[in-house]
């Protein structure tokens, strides 16, 4: 029965990092061999006591093994990347791409995952450009401080831009561009209410502003521009037709008076463009030759192809895809917003976010951004964003840089005299394919996982880089060798160090190796048989781990 589940234990360890599923193998067992389906329980026994020793391995000796028992499962490894799908109309070195996102607020995985990195990425594959434009033309949803916090966000995945621009600081193009528009009979200033326009525009009616004049348009413009009319009384709107099949289409806004003080530009406006006029006018200036954008868009985009052919320009090659779906409760910028300015979370990394801030904080790397946004690649479906991959992806990007640490939980006290090393110290490796170690002073007693005292209270066990015996509160090491005892973790019970770890459904406290209270914020480490995490802090008597999975 052992052998038989080895090979699965390996295989699904290979898949994904060096980390092997007891819930994984178990399905995969129970659906390759028949035979054992009879013994569900002493399978479930072996699966996890397999699994445990297997996770002690390096990724690379348990490839090896796995070869040598089962090379025919080394087939099955997870596909290689073949690649982002080519894009339409894309010449080498010519292909421009641009993210523009608004800075209403740090930025989170779904906007990372496709909008930013996909634009990144494919301006790479085709030797492009890449460019980073800030919408920033409503002036009462975005902060100052967010312009600042994208950028940071953007590097922390990896992603550099060839250059940035603002939009606010493009208003005089904007209203060169939309007073042609206003001369040449393709924009007119209407003054109807809004619940007025929507009546007409559901019936298919034009409103009476339609068919002013342009000097009577521009008359009109020219008192928006020099603060003569309230916010609300006057829009600028671009002709389509007001019986287009699609009621997005009918004579949509393109300008609008908005009285608010602007972060960057105080005062200085208060007439702004909306987004599909503001995307044309920037995207035809910067030379963008491809838009990426969600397919609930599709309706703008066929708005700002309509704004493209009054100007005679050609419009940029428009890619749309799916929505990433995060599970769990949906929560948008405002809601964040709300939730900090209430104490509900401690900012916007705290550890129960999906931003790229609180990913980070918590040992997520660029990496694996990158990875599972190729992944994710281009496809119209609607996906959610499944974190098993995500982390996969993690696991092996930080698996070949991490530093081991022992840590223990809900803690046995055990004497380890009778072995004869109290008082000595011990040699580990700090990465099982490193040869680097660190040193361990020994005193006479050691804390090992109660949950790994309960389980194997008077076995064999292998206290790790000691000796191995049978587990008692007093250690009594074996003479010889047991072939497969399980390993045990431990701390020096003398100087451990109090670790507390952060989830994003609470913290727990444990004790750790005494190295740990030394190591250096921000670095990444793999606490043995608990899971992966970064230092957030040190404190008093230990450090705060910011866990990020298994």
């Amino acid at each position: 029965m052992r052998d038989r589940i080895l090979k699965y234990v390996l295989q699904n360890a290979v898949f994904y990092g060096g980390r092997a599923s007891v819930k994984a193998v178990m399905g995969k067992v129970m659906s390759s061999e028949p035979e054992l389906r009879r013994k569900p329980e002493q399978v479930r026994i072996e699966v996890e006591n397999l699994v445990r020793s297997i996770n002690e391995m390096g990724l690379e000796k348990q490839r090896e093994m796995l070869e040598s028992i089962a090379p025919e499962l080394l087939e099955r490894k997870e596909k290689k990347q073949e690649g982002l799908p080519e894009l339409p109309n894309a010449v080498e070195g010519k292909v421009v791409t641009r993210f523009a996102p608004a800075p209403t607020g740090p930025l989170n995985i779904s906007q990372v995952l496709r909008a930013a990195m996909l634009s990144y990425l494919y301006a790479e594959k085709y030797r492009g450009k890449f460019i980073l434009r800030f919408e920033d033309t409503d002036a009462r949803r975005i902060e100052k401080r967010f312009y600042r916090m994208i950028e940071e966000d953007l590097k922390a995945c990896g992603i550099t831009w060839n250059r940035k621009f603002i939009e606010s600081e493009d208003m005089e193009s904007f209203y060169s561009h939309a007073k042609k528009l206003l001369k040449e009979g393709k924009a007119y200033m209407c003054s109807c209410n809004q619940d007025e326009f929507r009546k007409l525009k559901l019936k298919k009616l034009p409103c009476p502003c339609r068919d002013r004049s342009p000097g009577e348009n521009l008359a009109m413009w020219e008192r928006a521009l020099n603060r003569e009319c309230r916010e609300g009384e006057v829009v600028m709107r671009f002709k389509t037709s007001m019986s287009d099949p699609n009621p997005a289409l009918r004579d949509p806004p393109i300008m609008r008076i908005l009285k608010a003080r602007h972060p960057l530009q105080g005062r200085k406006y208060d007439v702004w463009p909306l987004y599909n006029f503001a995307n044309v006018i920037e995207d035809h200036s910067q030379g963008v030759t491809h838009v990426f954008r969600g397919k609930e868009h599709e309706h703008n985009t066929e708005i700002q192809r309509r704004i493209y052919e009054a100007f005679g320009w050609k419009a940029p090659e428009a890619v749309n895809f799916g929505m990433i779906y995060l599970p769990g409760e949906k929560l948008h910028t405002r809601d964040i917003k709300e939730g900090i300015r209430k104490g509900l979370y401690s900012g916007w990394d705290d550890p129960r976010l999906h931003t790229v801030r609180a990913l980070m904080r918590r040992g997520f790397v660029a990496e694996a951004f990158r990875k599972y946004a190729e992944h994710c690649s281009l496809t119209k479906t609607d996906i959610r964003l499944d974190w098993e991959i995500f982390e996969s992806y993690n696991r092996k990007a930080i698996d070949r840089i991490a530093d081991r640490c022992m840590v223990v939980m809900n803690p046995v006290r055990i004497d380890i005299r009778k072995t004869g090393l109290a008082g000595r110290s011990v040699r580990l490796r700090n990465h099982p394919e490193r040869i680097d170690t660190r040193e361990i002073r020994l005193g006479t007693h050691v804390l090992v996982s109660g949950d790994d005292f309960r389980e194997f209270e008077g076995k064999e066990v292998r206290l790790k880089g000691i000796s191995a015996g049978t587990l008692k509160k007093r250690f009594e090491p074996d003479k010889g060798e047991p072939e497969h005892a399980q390993i045990i973790q431990w701390v020096p019970a003398e100087s451990a160090v109090d670790v507390e770890i952060v989830k994003p459904e609470g913290k727990l406290k444990g004790f750790g190796e005494p190295l740990m209270k030394k190591l250096s914020i921000g670095k990444i480490i793999q606490m043995e048989r608990i899971g992966f995490g970064r230092v957030d802090r040190r404190t008093r008597d230990g450090v705060v781990i910011f866990f990020a999975h298994r």
